[in-house]
């Protein structure tokens, strides 16, 4: 066979192959994150319980500080979409083993060196991270773990590119979803059985190893003149691959500077009890972006496989369809966690003395809100080969989010780290915005803001929905959250308000249309 067959069925321009491959890949990853939310909505209260926020303080902060280690990625783990599916779409066997190769030599290499560095300065940083002697044989096993699993997943990342370039997305979903579930039940089964820190570290290593065989096995499955030769790439394959990653390793490190730093700081100077209440307000903003991120680990492969067809007209609808579709998850269910986030905190932990992360809460799903909203643009702009502007948007968020985290966090704490995330995200926002606007005019257009509009005008209805369901309860004995049976009442009641109003908004507006009803047909017809 030659070099350009074989590679996968993804070089017919059949806009309803697309269709069902999207719808499948939305589906599954729908699956996906709601399994992760899931698991994360039962395991943070337990290991409260078990270990005490201080516990949690720990968790968070030593997989913040192993996640620091894709800071070495230079990119490359985000580059396998963009060049897998470009080379699945042209047949092209050769382009498509190429990056494979080069992208597996290059994080072997980095993996080597990073392992060697956890080896060296690892006994200082357990002493740093854990404040008393008891807590630090956990924190190493913790920590060990936690970089075995960041390292793996780093070396086998183009297992799940190959699939998302073959947009087989849907696969991805499937596996993350059952692993998702296992690694859930083990965690579960620990702390309920009395088990350690150090034990549920070695359940989600466990799980990483599955995970990643199982991407391995499907991989090559769908793609059968796959070829993993690490090193094995023409100069030109190097030299394309690294300067695509380098551009998207600004916006990793970032991304990953933004999300980990925040942690560290507050551990490191206020004290693991309130690293601990800001990850769990951070835990309620990632339940609002796993529901967002639902339809997006189609756009990128998708808008790279429209590039290459030239397909501009339904490069758009992609855009607007994308964004739209991210609103109308997340807008309801930001507005009820916006009006009563101390009721959802006490709801879930069952203990009252967690509401005191509800302000620093709300500024996270704000910043998740205006995050969400702006990432169809940036993996729409990452896919037609514009990494430089999302660069400029993720590294312009990071330091003015870490700029203010380090000024406001000794006087202010989680809050204070929090409304520097909301900053960092809002900049990131503009200059996504005036920048697209600049290099592709033809989807930044003037309707496709009119209709984000409208849909937050839906959004502002549904918040306006649940306060008039919060003002009708707010009698003597309903007003005051006392216990998590009245918190899971009042939100009910809540959410039904915001849903309500925000469908009737929708509906008037255009925003929920007839193709809706056809594409949820589609997934049903493919889960």
């Amino acid at each position: 066979m030659s070099d350009r067959e074989g590679v996968g069925a993804q070089g017919s321009p059949d806009g309803g192959t697309d269709r069902v491959h999207a719808a499948r890949g939305v589906a599954w990853g729908g699956l996906e994150s709601a399994a992760g939310a899931v698991t994360g909505l039962v395991v943070t209260p337990l290991i409260i319980r078990s270990f005490g926020l201080e516990g949690l303080g720990l968790w968070a902060a030593s997989w913040s500080l192993a996640h620091s280690a894709g800071l070495f990625d230079l990119g490359i783990g985000a580059s396998y979409a963009r060049f897998t599916a470009s080379a699945i779409t042209r047949r092209d066997a050769r382009d498509l083993n190429g990056a494979v190769a080069a992208g597996i030599g290059f994080h072997l290499v980095i993996a080597a060196l990073l392992a060697l560095l956890a080896l060296s300065v690892g006994p200082f940083v357990i002493i740093r991270l854990a404040p008393t002697e008891a807590m630090r044989p956990d924190a190493a096993w913790i920590l060990s773990s936690a970089f075995a699993v960041v390292l793996l997943r780093l070396v086998l990342s183009a297992y799940r590119g190959v699939l998302a370039g073959a947009q087989r997305i849907d696969l991805l979903g499937r596996i993350g979803a059952s692993v998702t579930i296992l690694e859930g039940l083990g965690s579960v089964t620990i702390l309920l059985g009395g088990g350690s820190l150090m034990h549920l570290a070695w359940n989600s290593l466990a799980a990483a190893v599955l995970t990643s065989g199982l991407e391995a096995w499907r991989a090559h499955t769908v793609c059968p003149d796959l070829r993993v030769r690490p090193f094995c790439a023409d100069r030109h394959q190097w030299r394309a691959m690294i300067d695509f990653g380098l551009k998207l390793q600004a916006v990793r490190a970032a991304e990953l500077l933004a999300q980990h730093a925040p942690r560290l700081i507050l551990a490191a100077g206020p004290g693991l009890m309130i690293a601990g209440l800001y990850d769990l307000a951070a835990r309620v903003a990632r339940i609002l972006m796993a529901l967002g991120r639902i339809p997006l680990p189609v756009v990128l492969p998708l808008a790279t496989r429209l590039q290459a067809l030239g397909d501009r007209r339904r490069l758009a609808i992609l855009f607007e369809g994308a964004t739209r579709y991210v609103a109308l998850l997340i807008l309801p269910c930001a507005a009820v966690l916006l009006l009563d986030a101390p009721a959802f905190l006490i709801a879930w932990t069952g203990d009252a003395a967690t509401a005191a992360a509800a302000t620093t809460a709300r500024l996270l799903i704000v910043t998740a809100v205006v995050t969400l909203l702006a990432s169809p643009s940036r993996l729409v702009l990452r896919g037609l080969g514009y990494p430089g502007l999302e660069a400029v948007a993720a590294v312009g968020s990071t330091v003015v989010h870490l700029m203010l985290s380090l000024l406001l966090a000794p006087s202010f704490g989680a809050e204070g780290v929090a409304f520097g995330a909301l900053a960092g995200a809002l900049t990131a926002a503009c200059v996504l915005a005036i920048g697209g606007r600049r290099v592709r005019p033809d989807l930044m257009t003037a309707p496709f803001c009119a209709s984000l509009a409208r849909t937050l005008v839906a959004g502002f209805a549904g918040f306006a929905g649940a306060w008039v369901i919060r003002l009708s309860i707010a009698a003597p004995g309903l007003a005051q959250v006392l216990d998590r049976p009245a918190a899971l009442l009042r939100l009910l009641a809540e959410s039904a308000g915001a849903l309500t109003l925000f469908v009737i908004v929708a509906l008037a507006l255009g925003r929920l249309r007839r193709d809706d009803v056809a594409l949820l047909r589609a997934v049903r017809g493919t889960v």
